[in-house]
Parts: structure tokens; C-alpha cells; sequence
């Protein structure tokens, strides 16, 4: 599906800057913007509800931490392979 944004002048000419900048055409860079933002958002749920399960088993944070940390790193290599 392809859906069209139209960006104010100020975030438009600062993208136009970043792609020439970084040699990639401006909607990659969006594209990479758009998958960065949505794993962040993907983290920040995956932590949250380590969190929220670590209070529940009794689980120190710093375990918690390692564990989602542990899953991310397997992930990443997942989706390498």
C-alpha cells in the first residue's frame, strides 16, 4: 500500500539536507525513519510488559533487563539469517 504525507516546508527541506547528506533518496530515508520509529515503539511495548511481569514473578529489574536483551539480540539475528 502507498500513501502520500505532505510535510511542511521546515521538515521537508531538513529531509531534502539529510538525504543528499547520507546519498540515499528521500523516501528510503523515510522508509528507515518510519521502521526505526515503529521498533522503538515495538521495544517500548516489549519493555513495558517485562516490566510488568517482572513485578508479577518478582523478577529484579536488572533481570528483566538482561532478558529483553538476551530476546533482542536473538531477534536481530533472526532476522539477519
Amino acid at each position: 500500500m502507498s500513501t502520500s504525507i505532505e510535510l511542511d516546508e521546515k521538515r521537508r527541506t531538513a529531509l531534502e539536507r539529510v538525504a543528499r547528506l547520507r546519498k540515499v533518496p528521500m523516501r528510503r530515508l523515510l522508509e528507515r525513519a518510519v521502521d526505526e520509529f515503529i521498533q522503538r515503539a515495538e521495544d517500548e511495548e516489549l519493555l513495558e510488559s517485562s516490566a510488568r511481569v517482572a513485578r508479577r514473578t518478582g523478577l529484579r529489574e536488572k533481570d528483566a533487563v538482561e532478558i529483553v536483551r538476551e530476546w533482542r539480540r536473538h531477534a536481530a539475528a533472526k532476522r539477519k539469517s
